[in-house]
């Protein structure tokens, strides 16, 4: 049965773009880190470096996904329910 959302067939077009997304987020937060890491604490609030990272790694698992979509055709499993 097919998910909500998700057509049966795979838009090798919207993948790839989807994938140049994700490597310019990839390169953009790596960036980021940098620049909050030499800024330092700034801001007691915010974890700013930890965020960023968090936010890395969700950029990554989405790459990750995309490009076993792209290879295998078959969507990744999800753990999230």
């Amino acid at each position: 049965m097919e998910s909500p959302g998700r057509s049966a067939e795979i838009d090798h077009g919207e993948l790839e773009r989807l994938g140049s997304a994700l490597r310019l987020a990839q390169s953009a937060l790596e960036e980021a880190l940098e620049a909050a890491e030499n800024l330092g604490s700034f801001d007691r609030r915010f974890d700013v470096p930890r965020a960023l990272g968090g936010a890395q790694r969700l950029v990554a698992n989405s790459l990750e996904a995309a490009r076993r979509l792209a290879t295998d055709g078959v969507p990744a499993a999800s753990t999230r329910r």
